[in-house]
């Protein structure tokens, strides 16, 4: 009985590999511009390259999100200078790799990169506080290549109040502000997809009442299996679908409700994740966006490893492990196709002018 479950499991890793390796896969939101900047300030260089091209390449990565994220510490002084400072360190780092991987801010550019065979990374800012209440600067980050965002992460700014910490239990009251409507409908106009991912409950109703265009939830998972307030209700599932968006599986600890180092648990909590999120939005409607942060908070230590570990997936390789356990668990092929990397794929291609 045990070797035939063993036989079992390997057959659908094979075949999770086999589908990572012929199909689009995409991770819409890593906090990688973040990471290099912090590395490249304490004197690393090839951060890319060295840490994480292998991984890539290995787990078949189409598409990675890179997040520009700013610590509350940096702001409100040094809050434009570190986003711009971030992008421009990614930039510098991937350009030791530029036949393997690059920064891509069309449809066109992004189809032409799969064809090459390189790794297409979109910029997405996560949280809008680097623009203090200057809306005129998100024409300047849409020039340099910023293609998202979120109009905030777990904290109040300008825009909108933001959901609770990933690892706190608290509802936030508080939605839009007028100033975070108008950005909605500037980003509209500018071709920059909406991230609602770090909004609170009241602040997604109010992205239902005024936002024209679909936008996605990038790091989410479905509150009805994990009650933590970062996650989706059914019926903002429902509506994001409707909307004609996606929402990204988050492989944090306390946003999926598991423990670090408990693969075969983890690997089940995630899976409940992709099974409600598809029941609720239809496997149109969901992706990958592991929000893998050990690397950026070892970055930000000055370690080798995390202080205090929170990711499901120790690399974007483990993805596969994940893949695996989905088909194991009897979903089809073909939906696990469009999870892995093809759901993302179509929304960027519908989107991204």
């Amino acid at each position: 009985m045990r070797d035939s479950l063993l036989s079992e499991r390997m057959e659908h890793l094979e075949q999770a590999r086999e589908l990572h390796q012929k199909h689009p896969v995409a991770d819409a939101h890593f906090d990688l511009a973040a990471e290099v900047y912090a590395r490249r300030m304490a004197g690393e260089r090839n951060i890319v390259k060295d840490r994480y091209l292998r991984h890539f390449r290995k787990a078949g990565c189409s598409i990675i999100v890179s997040s520009v994220f700013v610590y509350t510490k940096d702001l409100k002084e040094r809050g434009l200078q570190t986003a711009l400072a971030q992008i421009g360190a990614l930039r510098e780092d991937l350009d030791t790799v530029s036949d393997e991987i690059c920064v891509i801010g069309s449809g066109k550019e992004l189809d032409t990169a799969l064809e090459k065979g390189k790794i297409a990374v979109l910029l997405s800012m996560e949280g809008l506080d680097p623009i203090g209440t200057d809306l005129h600067l998100l024409r300047v980050f849409y020039d340099l290549g910023v293609r998202g965002a979120g109009l905030t992460w777990s904290r109040p700014n300008a825009f909108g109040t933001g959901c609770c910490r990933a690892d706190e239990m608290e509802e936030i009251p508080g939605g839009l502000t007028d100033l975070g409507k108008e950005a909605i409908r500037r980003m509209e106009a500018l071709g920059m997809y909406l991230d609602v991912s770090h909004l609170n409950n009241e602040g997604f109703a109010d992205v239902l009442k005024c936002a024209k265009a679909p936008f996605i939830a990038s790091h989410s998972n479905a509150w009805e299996i994990c009650r933590n307030y970062r996650n989706l209700r059914d019926d903002q599932i429902q509506a994001l679908a409707e909307r004609g968006g996606v929402i990204g599986l988050n492989a944090n600890c306390c946003i999926a409700g598991a423990v670090p180092g408990d693969k075969s648990g983890a690997l089940l909590r995630l899976c409940e994740h992709v099974e409600h999120l598809v029941s609720m939005a239809g496997v149109c409607h969901v992706g990958y966006g592991f929000d893998l942060c050990d690397g950026l908070d070892a970055a930000m230590a000055g370690t080798k490893v995390s202080p205090d570990p929170g990711d499901l997936l120790k690399n974007h390789e483990e993805a596969m492990e994940l893949t695996a356990a989905l088909l194991s668990r009897g979903m089809e092929e073909e939906a696990v196709m469009g999870i892995i990397g093809g759901n993302f794929l179509e929304f960027f291609r519908r989107v991204l002018r």
